[in-house]
């Protein structure tokens, strides 16, 4: 028997359980159950993930809402639910896709860290929210067709932190919607 959606929200380096991002969906979702993942740059990443399994296994079919770093340790968590056979929705804003595309190198991410993050080469199966002014990750090489095969991409007039997180909150509803009438 298919069990409620749930939402899990995965904060970018930096944040906290206190995200406006995530405040921002649960106020349009007021019914929908959901929690942060929270995690800073000494978690144990390898626990962490085992733990994102081990409390959604029961759950069919979650929600997963990743958030620039954040967003890198989502992608993990739904392939490793893909090998499963557990389905994942995957929301994917300002996503640290690849360590090296940071235009801020100066700002060195603990190794643990570092070492925790994977090159994610190709976005399937996912929503992706781009900020057009994204002053943190250069996405100027990224190319829809090839690098985000069977997603829905879109580019937004805004920066990095999406300080106009809610005029994008209804594309997540939408996409969430049409994902969740269709088996994964």
């Amino acid at each position: 028997m298919m069990k409620d959606l749930f939402l899990l929200y995965i904060h970018g380096y930096g944040s906290n359980r206190e995200s406006r991002k995530f405040f921002n969906l649960k106020e349009s979702l007021p019914d929908f159950p959901a929690a942060v993942f929270e995690w800073d740059e000494h978690t144990d990443f390898e626990l962490l993930l085992k733990t994102a399994i081990e409390q959604t296994n029961e759950i069919e079919q979650i929600v997963l809402v990743g958030d620039s770093t954040g967003a890198n340790i989502a992608y993990q968590i739904r392939e490793t639910r893909k090998s499963l056979g557990l389905s994942t929705i995957l929301v994917l804003t300002s996503p640290l896709l690849d360590y090296d595309k940071r235009l801020n190198t100066e700002l060195q991410f603990a190794e643990n860290l570092q070492n925790s993050l994977m090159k994610i080469n190709k976005v399937e199966d996912a929503l992706v929210i781009l900020a057009k002014e994204d002053e943190a990750i250069d996405f100027s090489q990224f190319n829809v067709k090839q690098d985000a095969p069977n997603s829905t991409v879109i580019y937004v007039e805004d920066n990095h932190r999406l300080e106009g997180f809610m005029n994008y909150v209804g594309y997540i509803i939408g996409y969430i919607v049409n994902k969740s009438v269709r088996p994964q």
